[in-house]
């Protein structure tokens, strides 16, 4: 699609490999690179982490108000490692802290209290069967055994793209999750050359050589994005790019804009 010709000029000079995969809300395609390949999954991983909790709370499997210890801290992302006082918190809570801060010690609260099985069985039902959550955040040990949490765009676009239709338990359940996903802080990657005002349900994910982000960019015709780095050299330029692909599914999605900063017209 044209509007993401400056995506795909910007991926050329990228220093590692990307996945990515953008859709209207009917699910037709705009923008593919290496849609079906698992990439490390980072923190976009609390995604449906935090849409089982939602989706088994609305079957009555579970209590969002339920209270439990923060137990112990991971470092990482995050505000509980250094909050020593705090010491029980709701469930709901700890998924407002995984998504709006990425914390990674309220995220492994979550994992215990689910359960890696049962967010498998949830991501098969909804027909990602190539993305995982294997472990835990900073288990270390668990990753040398090739315990490594993947997701693949096309699959995550599908679990917003679920979201968007209001097919997460139902719709109440749907937006309540999307509520959520608005409030992450993180605006340095698909949101990095949108405007300040512009209300996104997203999720960020960052390792040593991935920067990852999701999100349902709004609009007259709303644009679902995804999109997954790994073996990055330069994430600043990563950054960037994920930057230009967010900026033209705004574009795509009917939205005026600014022009992309003068730095990046010259390689987009």
């Amino acid at each position: 699609m044209e509007a993401f010709a400056p995506a795909h000029a910007a991926l050329a000079s990228l220093s590692g490999e990307a996945g990515a995969f953008a859709c209207g809300t009917d699910g037709r395609a705009l923008f593919c690179e290496r849609e079906d390949e698992p990439f490390p999954s980072a923190s976009v991983i609390k995604l449906p982490l935090v849409m089982t909790l939602y989706a088994d709370a609305t079957r009555g499997l579970l209590d969002l108000d339920e209270r439990v210890a923060v137990g112990d801290r991971v470092d990482g992302s995050g505000v509980l490692r250094h909050m020593r006082d705090v010491e029980r918190l709701s469930l709901r809570d700890l998924a407002m802290l995984a998504i709006i801060v990425s914390d990674n010690t309220a995220t492994n609260r979550l994992i215990e209290r689910i359960g890696l099985e049962r967010v498998g069985e949830r991501m098969r039902e909804w027909g990602c069967p190539q993305s995982r959550l294997s472990r835990k955040m900073y288990d270390f040990e668990a990753a040398k055994r090739g315990n490594e949490n993947v997701m693949t765009a096309r699959e995550t676009a599908s679990l917003l793209l679920r979201l968007q239709r209001g097919e997460c338990g139902d719709r109440p359940t749907s937006d309540a999750v999307l509520a959520v996903l608005e409030q992450c802080q993180d605006r340095t990657m698909l949101l990095r050359y949108l405007p300040y005002g512009a209300n996104v349900p997203h999720k960020t994910g960052t390792l040593d050589e991935s920067r990852n982000d999701a999100a349902i960019i709004p609009g007259e015709r709303p644009v679902v994005v995804a999109a997954f780095t790994r073996k990055v050299r330069d994430t600043e330029a990563a950054v960037s790019w994920l930057g230009v692909l967010g900026w033209c599914a705004y574009r795509a999605a009917g939205n005026p804009g600014d022009p992309l900063p003068p730095e990046l017209t010259r390689t987009a």
